[in-house]
């Protein structure tokens, strides 16, 4: 498998700040523009009350608020079905709810969502190969509950999931016949990368990792020492009767340096921009070797950065589809049914991130790829039934949201607020701002909107609407 794009090429942008913490000033305050930009980019868009938390602290205090909270959640319930084996139709519907459940959990789980998204593209697997629901329950809750915790630990487990010994043949990996597949996307993918290993590697890291086996009665995995291959073995030029830890511990060993730049990359790249900055890669990849490999110092670490909040960042990426989705729901305080999270699994499909069945071992190509003239008119279809009713969504009510950020009686405070809450990097002064109130007075004079608001409030709800319309099809709107 050829390495993805997991990062963009190209030239990153000059920025001045580093990884000193962010300190406001004059021309560059801790305000709700600051602040938004870093709940878009830790969690699925913006919710009020996230919001004024931030607010309320410093930002510092606000990133260590956010990464403990994460890392307090607790899981989501088991589901009944979690060491059943499936007959009939029920894995499928399992699979379903599951997925559907994900996107729930993402609108409620902030940071620890967002980093168990990212694993699932690091590690990714495909439950179209390793078919059964339970797999699918046991992958996104080791994910799920190392998100933030020890990569180390992370790693060790995801080799030895059901899922995973299916997805890359791990499970045929035997001393008679020994199957290289996941040894080359543990060195090319998970771990160090291109360049630092060599085909001998890579074979011999193979025989490492023989015995490992799948019971699909009990649905788990197990280790039959008879079809290990206990012989010595040379991996990175250390020769050994390695097995499936001794050969992790060489790893963490002998490409220590490599492994943490490649994932500090991926992980810049997930939360600031596409193009990585080699400096602060470098920087965090120390601190993750000094640190026993705990991701969560080292992202909270980037997100109180005076790089991370430098002004060239903001609104500098584009949404994938679930930071669409989630976020769509979220910002507009909608609390979707059942049903708008069964239409988001077929939207996550149609958009280009299904939920469990990334398009290879190598995850989602991303960046600039999920925009298209395909996905963008898909978007925008979206968010207007979000708004105006249709498919799962009822008609929108607007004015609980006016009454959490804004002076809703104030056609003028509406039509300043509502963009600057929506979206991260928008100047509307000038005509955009005066188009803006003219989608709520449609002619009238800027006095009589608090009395269209209290005698017809289902025209000012229509005109909201359309105003609100406008604002979630606006290019910065696919923005972060």
């Amino acid at each position: 498998m050829a390495e993805a794009s997991a990062t963009a090429a190209g030239a990153p942008p000059p920025v001045a700040g580093g990884l000193e913490p962010f300190v406001p000033s004059a021309s560059a305050p801790w305000d709700e523009r600051r602040a938004s930009h870093l709940l878009r980019r830790l969690a699925f868009g913006v919710g009020v009350p996230d919001l004024n938390e931030a607010l309320f602290r410093s930002p510092s205090d606000a990133v260590a608020f956010f990464v403990q909270q994460a890392l307090d959640r607790p899981l989501p319930d088991t589901p009944p079905w979690y060491d059943s084996v499936p007959s009939g139709n029920q894995n499928i519907d399992w699979l379903y709810e599951w997925q559907e459940g994900w996107y729930a959990e993402m609108r409620a789980g902030g940071l620890r969502e967002k980093m168990t998204l990212f694993w699932h593209d690091h590690f990714a697997t495909e439950s179209n190969v390793y078919g059964l629901a339970p797999y699918a329950y046991q992958y996104v809750t080791h994910l799920r509950a190392h998100a933030l915790g020890s990569f180390r630990t992370l790693l060790d487990g995801v080799g030895t999931l059901p899922a995973m010994l299916i997805y890359l043949d791990g499970r045929y990996n035997v001393a008679a016949d020994p199957n290289e597949n996941y040894a080359r996307e543990l060195c090319e993918l998970f771990t160090m990368g291109i360049g630092h290993y060599t085909q001998d590697d890579i074979a011999e890291l193979a025989r490492a990792l023989t015995g490992w086996r799948v019971n699909e009665s009990t649905l788990s995995s197990y280790f039959d020492a008879a079809r290990h291959d206990d012989g010595q073995k040379t991996i990175f030029g250390q020769t050994g009767r390695w097995d499936y830890a001794g050969a992790l511990d060489l790893i963490f060993a002998q490409r220590a340096l490599e492994t943490a730049r490649r994932l500090c990359r991926k992980l810049y790249a997930w939360f600031v921009y596409g193009v990585p900055n080699e400096s602060i890669v470098n920087q965090l990849a120390d601190q993750l070797i000094a640190g026993s490999w705990q991701i969560a110092p080292v992202v909270q670490r980037l997100l109180s950065s005076a790089h991370f909040f430098d002004e060239v960042f903001i609104g500098a990426r584009i949404k994938d589809p679930s930071e669409f989705l989630v976020g769509l729901v979220r910002e507009l305080d909608i609390q979707p049914s059942d049903a708008v999270w069964s239409s988001y699994r077929e939207l996550g499909f149609a958009l280009g991130q299904e939920l469990l069945n990334p398009p290879n071992v190598a995850g989602w190509t991303g960046y600039r790829t999920w925009i298209t003239t395909g996905t963008v008119p898909e978007r925008q279809l979206v968010s207007s039934r979000a708004l105006f009713g249709g498919g799962p969504f009822d008609e929108y009510d607007p004015l609980p949201l006016l009454d959490q950020i804004t002076d809703a009686t104030n056609v003028y405070s509406i039509a300043d607020d509502l963009p600057a809450f929506l979206l991260p990097a928008a100047d509307f002064s000038g005509e955009d701002r005066d188009y803006h109130v003219e989608l709520l007075l449609v002619g009238a004079p800027y006095y009589e909107w608090p009395f269209l608001l209290q005698t017809t409030p289902e025209i000012a709800r229509e005109r909201l609407r359309t105003l609100l319309n406008h604002l979630v099809s606006l290019p910065e709107f696919q923005l972060t």
